[in-house]
Parts: C-alpha cells; sequence; structure tokens
C-alpha cells in the first residue's frame, strides 16, 4: 500500500510538470504569435518608400530632362544610445536612398537628437556614403539647437564634406549661370527658422527669391517645422514646392484601413492632436500643463503629414511633410520611417507610379 501510494504521488507530480510544460510552451506559442502576427506590424519600424510625382511644365526645358529625382530624408535624431534610431536601420536608409539613383538630396533637419557630437560619427559611418548627381543639402532643425555649442559643432563636422548644410541661403544645384538662359536651373532655399538670423540678410533672401520668375526657375524651399510654412505669404513669396519634417507624422496614428469603415479615426490621421485636444479640455490646470513628448509639436496639424496643395496669391504651392527617420519619444504606432522621393515631371510625361497614398488637399494659408 505504502508503495502504491508513493507511486500515486509520484505519477500527480509528474503530471503537474507535464502540464506546467504544456502550458509554459502553448503561452509562449501565444506570445510569439502575438508579437510577430499582431504587435510588430503596429510596432515595427518598416521602412518606406513614398513617392510622390509632380508635374512642372518647366521641368524638361529646364533641366534637359523628362524626370528629375530628389530624395528627401528628415529627423535622423543619431545619439550615442541606439534608442531612436540604429546603425543596421540608418545603413539600410542610406542603401535604399542610393539605389534611387537620385539627382539631389535634401535633409529637412534634427539630425542629433540632443547631444551634437554624435554627428561625427552619423557623418563617417552613413551621410559620407550618399550619392548624387548635383550634391547633398541640408538645413537644421529644433534638436540641433538643443545645446548652445550644437550647432557649431555640427557646422564644423560637415564642413568640407559631400553635405552643404544652409543657414537662411539660397544656392543653384545645377549652376546659377544657366538660370533664364535654356540649360537648367534649380534654385534651392534652405531657411533655418531657428538660427539668430539678420533681419537684413533674411530680406536680401525673400528678394533674391522674387527677383526671378517661376519660368526663370524651379524654386525648391527647405524647411523643418511646417509651421513655418507661413513666411511665405507673410512675406510675399512664392515658390514651386516646399519639404517639411518635424511632425514625426505624430509617431501614434489611427490605422489605415483603405475602401471601408471611412471616418478621420480609420484613415490613418495623426493621433496627437486628438489627443492634446482632449488634455486641454480636463478642467484641471495641473494636467492640461503636463509637459509630454510631442507637446505642442504643431499648431497647425493639418500639416501633420503627407502632400498637400496650397493656395497662395492665385500660385499652387507643392507642399510635402515627410514623417522621419528617428523617434522622439523611441516607438512608433501605424506611422513608419518614410524615404521620399519626390519625382519632379514634365507635362508630357506620363505618370503610371502615382502614389495613391498621397492625399492631396486644396487649403488657403489663413
Amino acid at each position: 500500500m505504502i508503495l502504491q501510494t508513493i507511486f500515486f504521488k509520484i505519477i500527480l507530480f509528474l503530471k503537474k510538470i507535464i502540464l506546467k510544460f504544456i502550458l509554459k510552451v502553448l503561452f509562449f506559442k501565444i506570445i510569439l504569435f502575438l508579437i510577430s502576427k499582431v504587435f510588430y506590424p503596429i510596432f515595427s519600424s518598416n521602412l518606406k518608400i513614398e513617392t510622390l510625382e509632380l508635374n512642372i511644365d518647366r521641368v524638361e526645358g529646364k533641366t534637359n530632362k523628362k524626370s528629375f529625382k530628389i530624395v528627401q530624408l528628415s529627423d535622423i535624431h543619431y545619439d550615442k544610445l541606439p534608442l531612436r534610431i540604429s546603425d543596421s536601420f540608418l545603413q539600410k536608409v542610406i542603401n535604399s536612398t542610393n539605389a534611387l539613383n537620385p539627382d539631389l538630396i535634401l535633409i529637412t533637419g534634427d539630425l542629433v537628437e540632443r547631444d551634437p557630437e554624435p554627428i561625427t560619427q552619423l557623418y563617417k559611418k552613413h551621410l559620407s556614403q550618399l550619392k548624387s548627381k548635383y550634391g547633398i543639402y541640408a538645413i537644421l532643425g529644433n534638436h540641433d539647437y538643443k545645446t548652445t555649442l550644437g550647432p557649431e559643432i555640427i557646422k564644423n563636422a560637415l564642413k568640407n564634406t559631400n553635405i552643404t548644410l544652409l543657414e537662411n541661403d539660397i544656392v543653384y544645384p545645377m549652376g546659377k549661370d544657366k538660370v533664364g538662359g535654356g540649360g537648367g536651373a534649380i534654385q534651392l532655399i534652405g531657411i533655418d527658422s531657428y538660427a539668430n538670423t539678420d533681419q537684413n540678410k533674411m530680406d536680401r533672401l525673400y528678394r533674391e527669391i522674387n527677383s526671378t520668375t517661376s519660368n526663370d526657375l524651379i524654386k525648391f524651399l527647405l524647411i523643418h517645422n511646417p509651421d513655418h510654412v507661413s513666411l511665405l505669404k507673410e512675406n510675399n513669396v512664392n515658390v514651386d514646392v516646399v519639404i517639411a519634417g518635424h511632425s514625426h507624422g505624430s509617431q501614434i496614428c489611427f490605422p489605415k484601413f483603405n475602401g471601408i469603415f471611412k471616418t478621420r479615426f480609420t484613415n490613418g490621421d495623426p493621433l496627437l492632436p486628438y489627443f492634446e485636444s482632449f488634455i486641454q479640455k480636463i478642467p484641471i490646470k495641473f494636467i492640461r500643463n503636463i509637459k509630454y513628448p510631442g507637446k505642442r509639436t504643431l499648431k497647425n496639424w493639418k500639416f501633420g503629414k503627407g502632400y498637400f496643395q496650397i493656395l497662395q496669391n492665385s500660385h499652387k504651392l507643392n507642399f510635402y511633410v515627410n514623417r522621419g527617420l528617428g523617434t522622439h519619444p523611441p516607438f512608433r504606432i501605424f506611422c513608419d520611417p518614410e524615404i521620399t522621393l519626390i519625382n519632379l515631371n514634365s507635362n508630357n510625361t506620363t505618370n503610371n507610379n502615382n502614389n495613391n497614398n498621397n492625399t492631396t488637399s486644396s487649403i488657403k494659408i489663413k
């Protein structure tokens, strides 16, 4: 009897161990399934190449090409710790950019997260590999100004490199001598709204933009913060294309369902403006004043991400806001990082590759 009792106890003990083992295996299989099939697609940073096709009737005459390729990169947020962007991911960005064989590469700010020192490694490891026919141009963003010496350290690091930093400057990548003379000319303007720039310099910059008509040049403007597009109206300046970054597309967006359940909560809209609106309605001042990442990132969240057509003084302005590459804070939900490929096409070019994900809006600046 004693042996029989011991035997049954051993059997029950083994059953418990086996049952626990089976439950653990099932638990981990369920977790792996949820991570791979549910959470990974939501939280992942799958690099997307967004293509924007713009018809500008002067492209072929000015560039001697039916299509002129411009690649926009933005908001890298490089740091000593790879929390916001990793070297392996950045290498993927560099390889994907070069594979597009761009005529121009433009970087719209926030090269670093806060500490400017990593700019040296960012350039040596990654940016030095970028290749384009007519050069690489960049502006600084608000994170590049987080420390007093940050801008100077970044400028010094990029001196005598393949990257030209624009600080409220105008350049002509294809040569200024071609302006008005049948070869091809792009006027590239980089506005750094965070720099302490003499107003006289800004006045000269706006005069130079206005001194040539759109018939002479294709005017292309870089800004970091989409809100700063209002500078054009304030200074009565017209350009053809403006690109910006800064918003990260909100980093957290509503899911997008094509063709069904068409509401503002199912078309991929940025979540942050709705969250900010909700917080500001709470009748407790302490809660309303809490600082959180992304607070007051933009005044105009209608320019949160994607493509817009703005009507300004009867002039059509093409405006694109890039979702960025890095993160602040370090996660994204339904808002993948992007490389933007902008094809400037002559009106004769048939665009078979239009990206239907780019929603065109017609908005008047107020």
